[in-house]
């Protein structure tokens, strides 16, 4: 009786960055449903306006639009950091985060975290793949 030869090959590097690959774009997908979202939860532009001044939304609701600055600046962007897939949803206008979580002089009119808790579904399927 002699020793069998047996030879193993390995593919597992290269399946983990198939699914690493699927992953990444899974997140793109989801990003883009959350700006997406978040950007059609303002009103419609110059609504927030009366007579040449700003006219608030009401607390709790999401910001009036006097010029559209914040909605149009709201972007994504994913990246892969050590092991994990990383993405994030929204905006470098400092007024932002105001107006998502108030201030001790105005109260809070979400826009973001809204639209992450509409698209939770969605996001959800898109992750499954």
């Amino acid at each position: 009786m002699g020793i069998e030869k047996v030879t193993i090959i390995w593919h597992g590097t290269e399946r983990l960055k198939e699914i690493d690959a699927r992953i990444k774009i899974g997140m793109e997908q989801a990003c883009s449903v959350v700006e997406k979202e978040a950007r059609e939860n303002f009103s419609v532009p110059g609504t927030g306006r009366l007579y040449g001044k700003h006219r608030a939304s009401a607390p709790g609701k999401p910001p009036a639009v006097d010029t559209g600055r914040l909605r149009s600046s709201i972007t994504n962007e994913v990246e892969k950091i050590g092991d994990g897939i990383i993405g994030r949803v929204g905006t470098n206008v400092k007024y932002s985060k105001w107006l998502e979580h108030g201030t001790p002089k105005m109260a809070n009119r979400p826009w973001l975290f809204p639209a992450f808790e509409r698209s939770k579904s969605r996001i959800k399927d898109l992750l499954k793949g």
